[in-house]
């Protein structure tokens, strides 16, 4: 497998399943249908309803697009009164806050919107959508407009929230909600998270290539040093060569580079036309002249017993150490480069809108596919 389309499947399995997601924090009454809502936005039923209060009992993810959809369990009740419910589920760290209500407001809403109101107060504040479900039960204008004066009079100071007014039975308001919470302002929530998390990825990538890389060398070099105790003239030379091909050739698997994406793929990348060269027997030679020096003084030092030899051997693993520490760099530069391209050109949308792939429910930090 290529670098580019290895690191593309990091980049892939990263977006799927990384806790990047813009997360919404669905909270309010019991039996108010917030599951139901869930259902409706995401257009598969994924989320458990019924008859009874209590239906959801923990909190339970949904991942639909870039958002993470967070059902919570309703407060108020024998299981989670409020004060144990806000310890247990701290709705501060969600990014987005849909309160979903289908009765008259209680004493345990206020409650709740002074907590919103005092976590933003902090600093980070955090989207407050108002979903009035059940709409279809209100009889006239008249009586969403109560519904809308009484639940803005009880939010706290500073608190800011836009009411929707939604019936899931008939699917009314829900697109309008939709098209609020996939907006391109909760996108970028979510894409300096996942370009962080690309980052990470890349830095250990490039760590883990390049360390194995450099314990290539070592092996090689040893060979090389070996090798420049070689008594015939000449055949420590070709020696040599077929060392410093095998090595380089071993580097570029270390990064996952092949002569046929260096030719075809990475060919405009700086530094891809030195990687090629150094693969023919002219480029190794004209490497070796840069070292000149050690060269001569290996090639007449194995002639010296004992210390001559000794000589020979330590510079011909020099010799092949430096070139293959030079090998490594370039081999990372280009590594470098072509992960940096592969995170620019990443389309980070592109399974969005419309899109036809099955939400992710993740329960008890499993992962699974929800079948219809």
């Amino acid at each position: 497998m290529s670098l580019q389309t290895e690191f593309r499947n990091i980049l892939e399995r990263i977006k799927r399943d990384q806790g990047t997601h813009t997360k919404i924090a669905v909270v309010g009454q019991p039996g108010a249908g917030k599951s139901s809502i869930i259902n409706a936005l995401i257009g598969h039923k994924v989320a458990r309803t019924g008859q009874g209060t209590d239906i959801t009992r923990k909190a339970v993810r949904y991942r639909y697009e870039f958002l993470e959809i967070v059902d919570l369990p309703g407060y108020g009740t024998t299981m989670f009164p409020l004060s144990e419910w806000k310890e247990k589920f701290k709705i501060h760290q969600y990014d987005i806050i849909f309160f979903v209500f289908s009765g008259k407001l209680t004493k345990d809403d206020c409650d709740l919107f002074e907590s919103v109101a005092d976590y933003n107060k902090s600093g980070h504040r955090r989207p407050l959508l108002l979903i009035r479900n059940h709409c279809g039960d209100l009889a006239s204008h008249e009586d969403r407009e109560a519904i809308r004066r009484d639940i803005y009079a009880k939010l706290p100071e500073g608190l800011v929230g836009e009411l929707y007014f939604v019936d899931c039975r008939y699917q009314n308001g829900i697109d309008k909600v939709r098209n609020e919470i996939l907006n391109e302002k909760y996108k970028l929530i979510w894409k300096p998270r996942i370009i962080k998390e690309f980052n990470k990825a890349k830095n250990v990538h490039y760590d883990i290539r390049t360390s194995k890389a450099k314990n290539t060398v070592s092996t090689y070099a040893k060979l090389a040093g070996a090798n420049g105790v070689n008594p015939f003239l000449g055949a420590d030379i070709a020696a040599d060569l077929a060392i410093y091909f095998k090595m380089f050739s071993a580097i570029k698997e270390d990064f996952d580079i092949d002569d046929n994406e260096l030719k075809r793929r990475y060919c405009n990348y700086p530094g891809a036309k030195k990687l090629l060269e150094l693969m023919t027997e002219n480029g190794v030679i004209i490497l070796l002249k840069n070292f000149g020096g050690k060269q001569v003084i290996k090639s007449i030092g194995k002639y010296i017993p004992f210390v001559g030899q000794a000589a020979a051997a330590v510079i011909g693993y020099t010799l092949a150490e430096d070139a293959g520490k030079s090998y490594v760099n370039d081999c990372a530069t280009l590594a470098w480069q072509v992960m940096d391209k592969e995170i620019e050109n990443y389309k980070l949308y592109s399974d969005l809108n419309g899109s036809s792939k099955q939400p992710i429910c993740i329960e008890s930090y499993k992962l699974y596919q929800l079948k219809e």
